[in-house]
């Protein structure tokens, strides 16, 4: 017999797009850090936090999931907002 999973299609989608959001999110962290000035060390410390988080979720959590693709869209806004 197989080996089934329990996720669904679309719950992976649903993870993948998570970690596409945060891999943007840490790109944008990682060339604030790389400049230097006053807000490496802090971008340093979110890319931290971005790196446990993502480990953290449930992947077999849809709403967790989805929650955090959220919060990570809007901190990319909020960077894409300070850069512009």
């Amino acid at each position: 017999m197989p080996n089934l999973s329990a996720w669904r299609v679309n719950d992976v989608v649903a993870y993948d797009a998570m970690l596409e959001v945060a891999g943007t999110l840490t790109a944008l962290l990682l060339n604030i850090a790389r400049a230097g000035g006053d807000d490496a060390l802090t971008a340093r410390r979110e890319l931290a936090e971005v790196r446990h988080a993502v480990l953290a979720v449930d992947g077999y959590d849809r709403a967790a999931v989805e929650a955090l693709a959220t919060r990570l869209r809007a901190r990319i806004g909020d960077l894409s907002g300070a850069a512009s």
